[in-house]
């Protein structure tokens, strides 16, 4: 305690030198009125500058405002020195990775002292951050106000206005350094603390038990030690083989509450979810069961499952609690649907875990307990292959796939080289690994369909009710959610596997390093973590833009209602806000400043230029679709030889939908330059116009009354419109009809047709009469 506040006090007194030195440095540099270290001028110089010319420079007010303005104190703010000590501490962070529980108790409190010391430090820059952000800010402030009362600029105070701005240049690059140093440090105090943290978590007594071991554990088998096995020796390898229990009482107490409130908030979230769900369920289904086991059970298994995510360094006792609770509630869940066959080799499953478990808890170096952990092992790699050979089924309960069977024969394989090597203690932890490993390839298979199901029962609910999830297609959902399970599964896995073989330390450490590694592409620096981020930003981004319809205004399996169409003529331009709003925020999640973003849209910008001219093009145009309105989603249009409803307008280009269900996708600088010929533009309805050639014998009075019959039988006809019958010529033969009439839709014409002309065929063959039927011309 005495030498970590000497060490301590010396840093403080160091400091303060340094500081003491700095402004001395600086006061003297006033003193002789020379140029400082960042390029600015004495006050004297100013006045001899400024006095020379009075005439450009204003009057007397201007030049004492321009007096006031001190920036000899950022000769003060020593930025690269600050981002070189920084960036050696970071160095001095990531060596602490390397850190385990195999390290020596003295040398574990060392570095958790030193870590502690490094977090003060680095507080107090940024106290000194803050400060001189004060500083920076109120000098910009106050150069905005002379320039604001004078009105300065290059035409008006020329030297006044190149002084101000060379001086806010200056501030602003010190401010751009500060805010950089003050990021790194941010991240840095965060990392120092996870390592604090996890050191926490070793177990004190956990370096004395290795030490005791040392010379059994690393016997080999045949020179195991073959005294007689007592109770005391049993209670001993017992209490020697979990002394890290006391880690739980630090996993318990050290836990950050606001992941626990999380994971309770959403395992409350869950269960409501599912029972608002069931109730509907139920409403519309009397067979539809509501068992208040099954959702008690199944929150219990959502918290457990998610349970690693609270605190990647979980106890391996915890681990192993939870897993085997968990396999219990899906047993009980499953009870009615589960075949028999599969019923037993689950309860050999569970029987055999906790023999597992209970071996490994006092296995040490005797002889007669590695050899029955050594036939564990083997009963293990038996158990796992008649499983595999008896359920083939990949959607059944129980399967195992070929990945998991390698991995844990290797794991298996593993544990018995090393018992019979004397590594008595990592076979233990690979034993236990495999235990509960197999049993954690069950139990998120189980998480995975329960989800799963839970998801098929709210599009079975919504479609009785006419829910939200109506909106979106049910496989194509169940296709993302099951990609996103599997990341998770997967996560869980490793997470697990890490614990259980007692190297998590040593994976969150290698990929803080790999992933907050900072790396370059010319002038550009960011890390693969923040690329992630940004990755993931936009494709949520790109997700939401192509949803943003069904999502606002509605549909139905992922297809957007016809009552809405005339809704989503401005819908492109939420979608390109949504784009542009994406991508600025995994921009700024890369960390890459506006002046680098302004580089990479210059060069973009020369590809516009050389290459890109038809998209900028068709994109200019959608926009001036959007507000000119010469069309909306859902008119019927005509354009050179394609002719359909408007599906919908896009960003690049519109999709029209034929008459014989085609979707035809026209870039938007054709809609805009082309002849678009709009039949309901002003109006829904549309005429109908068409030619009907009847037989000479037929009384026209009696024809034309079937003709109206006719139409008016059809349910696309508009009886409000007026309609017309006409006689267009007469041959020997034949009297030529023009019929004209309105119909409701454009797209409705044919049907129409198709009505009338069935009409009058069943009425002109009762009567023995002849007829046929000619379209009229375009331009009728």
């Amino acid at each position: 305690m005495k030498l970590s506040s000497v060490k301590h006090f010396i840093t403080v007194i160091s400091l303060l030198a340094l500081q003491l030195y700095a402004v001395g440095q600086d006061s003297v540099q006033v003193r002789r009125g020379m140029a400082n270290t960042d390029g600015s001028v004495s006050h004297t110089g100013l006045n001899r500058r400024f006095s020379t010319d009075s005439t450009r420079m204003g009057n007397d007010s201007l030049r004492n405002d321009l007096r006031k303005i001190n920036l000899t104190f950022l000769s003060n703010i020593r930025t690269a020195s600050m981002a070189e000590f920084v960036a050696q501490l970071n160095e001095r962070s990531n060596s602490y990775a390397a850190v385990s529980g195999n390290s020596a108790k003295d040398s574990v409190a060392t570095i958790k002292n030193a870590i502690s010391e490094e977090i003060k430090q680095l507080r107090s820059i940024k106290g000194s951050i803050a400060n001189y952000s004060g500083s920076l800010s109120s000098t910009q402030d106050q150069i905005r106000g002379i320039i604001k009362r004078y009105d300065i600029s290059a035409s008006n105070h020329a030297r006044a206005h190149q002084y101000l701005n060379t001086a806010q240049l200056r501030l602003a690059a010190k401010m751009d350094s500060l805010e950089s140093i003050n990021r790194t440090i941010d991240e840095l105090i965060i990392k120092d603390q996870r390592h604090l943290n996890r050191l926490d978590l070793i177990p004190e007594t956990k370096a004395a038990a290795k030490k005791s071991d040392v010379a059994p554990g690393k016997n080999s088998i045949w020179k195991a030690n073959t005294k007689s096995i007592s109770k005391d020796v049993l209670l001993d390898n017992i209490r020697s083989n979990y002394s890290n229990n006391k880690s739980i009482d630090k996993y318990v107490n050290r836990t950050d509450w606001a992941s626990r409130i999380l994971l309770i908030v959403l395992g409350l979230a869950y269960a409501y979810w599912i029972v608002r769900v069931a109730y509907i369920l139920k409403q519309h289904d009397p067979e539809h069961k509501l068992s208040i086991d099954a959702i008690v059970g199944k929150t219990i298994i959502f918290l457990l499952t998610l349970l690693p995510f609270v605190n990647f360094f979980t106890p391996s006792f915890i681990l192993q609690a939870s897993q085997l609770v968990i396999m219990s509630i899906f047993m009980f869940l499953l009870r009615y649907k589960i075949t028999g066959q599969q019923r037993n080799i689950a309860l050999i499953l569970i029987i055999f875990y906790l023999l597992d478990v209970f071996v490994n808890m006092i296995v040490s170096d005797d002889l007669f307990l590695r050899i029955i952990c050594i036939g564990f092992n083997l009963i293990a790699l038996g158990l796992v292959s008649y499983t595999k050979r008896r359920i083939k089924n990949p959607e059944s309960p129980g399967y195992i796939s070929n990945f998991i069977y390698v991995v844990f024969a290797i794991l298996n394989i593993t544990a018995i080289t090393l018992n019979v090597i004397g590594h008595v203690e990592h076979s233990r932890s690979f034993s236990i690994a495999c235990a509960v490993g197999l049993v954690q390839s069950f139990t998120l298979q189980y998480f995975a369909d329960m989800i799963k199901a839970d998801v098929r029962n709210q599009f079975k609910k919504d479609r009785l009710v006419s829910g939200f999830w109506m909106r979106f297609n049910e496989q194509r959902t169940l296709a993302i959610i099951t990609e996103i399970l599997r990341i998770i599964c997967v996560l869980l896995a490793i997470i697990v596997l890490a614990n259980n073989l007692q190297f998590i330390d040593t994976l969150l450490g290698l990929s803080e390093t790999f992933f907050g590694k900072v790396r370059s592409i010319g002038s550009i620096s960011f890390t693969l973590g923040n690329l992630v981020v940004a990755v993931l930003l936009l494709l949520v981004a790109n997700w939401f833009q192509k949803n943003i319809s069904l999502i606002v205004l509605g549909g139905e399996d992922g297809q957007l209602n016809q009552a809405y169409n005339q809704k989503m003529t401005l819908f492109p331009l939420f979608r390109l806000a949504i784009i542009l709003i994406g991508f600025f925020m995994a921009i700024s999640a890369l960390g890459m400043s506006l002046d680098k973003l302004t580089v990479v849209i210059g060069a973009l910008s020369v590809g516009i230029g050389l290459g890109m001219q038809n998209i900028i093009n068709n994109f200019v145009s959608g926009i001036i679709l959007v507000f000119d309105k010469p069309f909306r989603v859902g008119d019927q249009i005509e354009l050179a030889d394609k002719k359909g409803r408007v599906k919908e307008i896009g960003i690049r280009a519109s999709v029209l939908k034929t008459a014989d269900g085609a979707d035809v996708i026209i870039p938007n600088g054709d809609l805009l330059s082309g002849r678009v010929v709009n039949w309901t533009l002003s109006q829904e309805y549309s005429k109908a116009s068409f030619v009907l050639h009847i037989d000479r014998k037929a009384d026209l009075d009696q024809a034309k009354q079937w003709i109206n019959d006719a139409m008016t039988a059809s349910p696309y006809f508009v009886k409000e419109r007026d309609s017309g019958i006409s006689v267009q010529d007469i041959s020997e033969e034949m009297i030529y009809l023009s019929v004209s009439c309105w119909v409701n839709f454009a797209a409705n014409v044919s049907s129409f047709k198709n009505d009338v002309l069935i009409i009058l065929y069943k009425q002109f063959e009762e009567n023995g009469l002849k007829f046929y039927s000619i379209l009229s011309p375009k331009n009728n």
